[in-house]
């Protein structure tokens, strides 16, 4: 104990002369968290692959290396945030730091500011639990994948011996590998993408693109599903579902051998060009012919319907990416003075999006101080608990969540969790397309990128898992295709 102590004191020696009169700088802090961390936690020289965020924090930074050992070790967000690195900050903003990756019990003030006594009480707190890891990573270890005699005889092999017209290109059979290990979890959520692939996912989450509107994944070859299609989009329009899979695009089958970025290209194309797909759906096979346009992805869009009995008003989250919860305050902020007398929150087709952007949106329906989400992770479960929303909280006022096959992940977590904490809250529409797990995005520096489950996500009160289940609605309506009219959205605005 004080090894480490000493340990911490020497650290922050080298930058501040005094310790106890003055809080210390979030710099400090996030340099001597991570080399404590790093004691106990061996680190493979790949972190350096890995591409910062932050737009404060250059590759001369001498912190640079240590939030890339951060990040590997998933115990601080690779996020396009700026860190207030010489900013001091107080005891409770070191918690939410470090709670995410270590369950800890020590006294908290929440407004002073942090000293190298309780930060050192932190440090040993973190030791113990690291302490009590160390038996799983002995067994890591002895597993190791890459040391493999199999793996090993297989990879000199296929150096040595292989003959083609092309010859042996070293860096396909890397990612082939790490395809390789990522399949065998069996886990439809975690994808390993090379540089070309990561570059298509990228550009879809951008919000902006030329095809049909409908985010995809191939978690297993030659299995095309369509999550959802974007709402307004094409493939909305034209009666594509979440849940359907893509069997044929124009005169190319969907086999084991096509890559999803050959997928994508195949679909996505000039404005007013078709596409033609074939859809397995239920047994049957169905085709459709899509006219291809500009995709714009708005994640938040609000509208009032004035009635007898006052203003009804609808916010549209058409997906919970980076920036979604700051447009949600600012949308909550303008209609706060509408004199709403219901709200309806349409999270149809929301293929779900970040867990800290719907957290922070669920603020304004959750009573302060009462669990949002459980997040069970390999090591730890974390209770999430809501904070004072900018705007008054959303209370004794009517409220409707509009959801169907599409709706997936996050947006699950904010239907389910309005539904569990506001009375008479109903949702409407379809059953939700049943997705409970946490993914977490890795960038490296040759552009190629990693989505993996790092964790299962439960409603805070009812402590509900909605994994391959769903969300079942509280009045079921399906929109008939043969009308253009909303019936989901209009019985919401009646009822």
């Amino acid at each position: 104990m004080k090894k480490i102590g000493l340990f911490v004191l020497m650290i922050i020696s080298f930058v501040t002369p005094v310790f106890a009169e003055y809080g210390l700088t979030f710099e400090q802090i996030l340099t001597t968290y991570v080399n404590v961390v790093l004691q106990k936690q061996k680190i493979p020289s790949s972190y350096n692959y890995i591409e910062l965020k932050y737009p404060n924090i250059s590759k001369q930074n001498s912190l640079y290396p240590i939030l890339q050992k951060a990040v590997y070790l998933d115990i601080f967000p690779n996020a396009n945030i700026e860190l207030p690195l010489n900013k001091q900050i107080t005891q409770q903003q070191v918690i939410n730091i470090i709670a995410p990756s270590f369950s800890l019990d020590v006294f908290v003030d929440k407004k002073a500011l942090v000293t190298v006594d309780w930060f050192t009480e932190v440090l040993l707190e973190i030791q113990t639990l690291l302490d009590t890891y160390s038996s799983s990573e002995l067994m890591l270890e002895e597993n190791d994948v890459t040391s493999n005699p199999l793996f090993l005889d297989v990879y000199q092999k296929l150096l040595t011996n292989y003959v083609s017209d092309t010859g042996l290109n070293q860096k396909s059979l890397l990612y082939g590998s790490i395809k390789g290990l990522v399949e065998g979890l069996d886990d439809p959520y975690t994808s390993f993408f090379p540089p070309t692939e990561a570059t298509t996912f990228n550009e879809e989450m951008q919000g902006e693109y030329y095809g049909i509107g409908a985010y995809i994944e191939m978690n297993m070859p030659g299995e095309l599903i369509i999550i959802s299609p974007i709402k307004g989009s094409p493939a909305e329009k034209i009666g594509l579902l979440g849940g359907d899979r893509v069997v044929q695009i124009n005169n190319t089958f969907v086999d084991k051998d096509m890559s999803i970025n050959t997928a994508t290209s195949l679909i996505k194309g000039p404005s007013g060009t078709t596409v033609k797909l074939k859809i397995l759906r239920d047994g049957k096979i169905l085709e459709f012919s899509v006219v291809r346009s500009k995709i714009v992805i708005a994640n938040i869009e609000s509208k009032i319907y004035s009635q007898q009995n006052g203003n009804v008003c609808l916010v549209n989250i058409a997906m919970f990416d980076f920036g979604v919860a700051n447009s949600f305050q600012e949308t909550m902020i303008d209609l706060s003075t509408k004199k709403c007398t219901k709200y309806i929150f349409d999270v149809r087709n929301n293929p779900g999006g970040g867990l800290n952007e719907v957290v922070r949106m669920l603020n304004y329906f959750v009573p302060t101080g009462e669990i949002s989400v459980i997040i069970k992770s390999k090591f730890m479960t974390e209770e999430i608990v809501a904070w004072n929303s900018p705007s008054a909280k959303i209370q004794n006022i009517p409220v409707r969540v509009l959801i169907n096959q599409g709706s997936a992940s996050a947006s699950e977590i904010f239907a389910g969790v309005i539904k569990d904490y506001l009375t008479g809250a109903l949702l409407v529409g379809g059953k939700s397309f049943g997705k409970g797990s946490v993914q977490e995005l890795m960038k490296y520096d040759d552009g190629s990128m990693l989505k993996y489950t790092v964790a299962k996500r439960y409603m805070g009160k009812s402590k509900k898992n909605i994994d391959e289940i769903g969300i079942s609605p509280d009045k079921i309506i399906t929109n008939k295709k043969d009308t253009p009219e909303d019936e989901v959205l209009e019985w919401a605005l009646q009822n």
